[in-house]
């Protein structure tokens, strides 16, 4: 284990320990990342605003479950996996079906720093194709792809095995450039 994991496991502990200051480490640390994730899968400003600091909550009030089932070891994919329940949730009381997008040409994600600027046509097509995918690939793609989670916390967040993770994301690239291909023919 790295100097890097030993210091955050010691912070993981210090919060399942109700040190605040320690929560609000990792707080800081995974902020940028689970808002951006919900961002992407929701496409609205609001409520992936809303449904961070609802992973957060959720986060906190568990924190002391966390790491006690062997396949929860991972900190980051285990707020992955609360953010997509979070998501799920907040599509089930909507009565939504989840995209990663409706309307790329007003999408708040254009303006937020840190994320990928959608002025190019080439990106609007990338999109536009990722948004023909089942709800599945569309997860798969955001995390690997956006949320940065290796396959295994990709598999975790999500609740499927990893070799199911690479099988979707193989299959998911390759739908994603045949319709890239079909848009410029």
């Amino acid at each position: 284990m790295n100097s890097g994991n030993q210091q955050e496991a010691q912070i993981i502990e210090k919060a399942i320990s109700g040190d605040k200051q320690a929560f609000g480490r990792l707080y800081e640390q995974y902020f940028q990342q689970i808002s951006e994730y919900l961002l992407i899968r929701s496409n609205n400003k609001e409520d992936a605003e809303d449904m961070t600091e609802v992973v957060f909550m959720k986060a906190w009030k568990h924190l002391p479950g966390f790491g006690k089932k062997r396949e929860w070891n991972n900190f980051r994919a285990w707020l992955y996996r609360i953010a997509h329940n979070t998501l799920v949730d907040h599509y089930r009381t909507r009565k939504q079906t989840s995209s990663l997008s409706s309307d790329l040409e007003n999408s708040p994600i254009k303006n937020e720093p840190g994320l990928l600027v959608l002025e190019n046509e080439e990106k609007k097509k990338m999109f536009q194709a990722i948004r023909n995918l089942d709800e599945i690939s569309q997860n798969v793609i955001a995390c690997r792809f956006f949320g940065g989670l290796s396959h295994k916390e990709t598999a975790l967040s999500i609740g499927i095995n990893e070799n199911n993770v690479r099988v979707i994301q193989y299959r998911a690239l390759k739908k994603i450039q045949e319709l890239l291909r079909e848009d410029d023919e």
